[in-house]
């Protein structure tokens, strides 16, 4: 644990950040979709003050905290091959009152026993533990809706959080990998709010990224993904990414 704090430590300080510019490219939401309106008000308060000043380290400590909570489970992931877990971590039958936890960020008052996906309520309830306002992050129990909220926000100065297609970007600490699941369709190029899944990048090596996220089978996950020679991440059979969302946080 003392090694992958030091990791990230040294990876989030050796990124300045850089100018706000746009994405990769033009992004549009699919046809005779509503318009999402403005971000909803919340009760909901975070558990603690951040664990640090820094948003984006927050963000992985937190995430890290949480991985370590449920068990250390690991799932590596290739190209073509299915996904095996090498480790095995706590369930959510086994931790569902701290899945309800993550739940009220979204202002829901569900459980690990629902059988609803979670995933995105633990990625809401990182970032909003991490002292992040929702004038920036706007939490939904939907990942495919904050990442349009995402594209919507790059079209406006301060920016923070800002969608690349994943064959242009190399994911760093502190990023998002978001890939579309169920067969959705959705990409940068068509946002319709189909099921989706987004991880928490907490380190990365040559060839290597490392990415946690939570309702990964059925626990928090720390998931392994293939980089290719440059940084860019290799096609995953299993998980088709569509957007790597680079964090601008300091």
């Amino acid at each position: 644990m003392r090694r992958l704090f030091f990791l990230v430590f040294l990876s989030l300080g050796a990124c300045a950040t850089p100018p706000a510019k746009a994405p990769d490219k033009a992004i549009k939401s699919a046809a005779g979709l509503p318009p999402l309106g403005p971000c909803k008000p919340s009760s909901w308060k975070p558990e603690a003050p951040p664990p640090t000043a820094s948003a984006k380290t927050s963000m992985v400590l937190l995430a890290v905290g949480e991985w370590a909570r449920f068990g250390r489970q690991v799932i590596v992931y290739s190209t073509n091959a299915p996904p095996r877990t090498e480790q095995m971590g706590v369930k959510e039958r086994d931790a569902p009152q701290r899945i309800h936890d993550y739940w009220a960020a979204v202002g829901n008052n569900l459980t690990g026993l629902d059988d609803v996906p979670w995933s995105a309520a633990f990625i809401s309830w990182d970032i909003e533990n991490a002292g992040v306002p929702r004038d920036l992050f706007c939490p939904d129990q939907r990942h495919t809706i904050y990442v349009e909220r995402m594209v919507i926000q790059t079209k406006k100065p301060g920016a923070v959080f800002v969608p690349h297609a994943p064959g242009g970007y190399a994911p760093k600490v502190g990023d998002l990998i978001c890939a579309s699941r169920d067969g959705s369709g959705t990409t940068l190029d068509n946002l319709n709010r189909g099921a989706g899944h987004c991880d928490i990048v907490v380190e990365v090596r040559p060839g290597e990224v490392d990415a946690i996220g939570g309702n990964v089978g059925d626990s928090v996950s720390r998931n392994v993904f293939p980089l290719d020679g440059d940084g860019f991440l290799s096609p995953i059979s299993a998980r088709p990414v569509f957007t790597v969302i680079e964090n601008r946080l300091p």
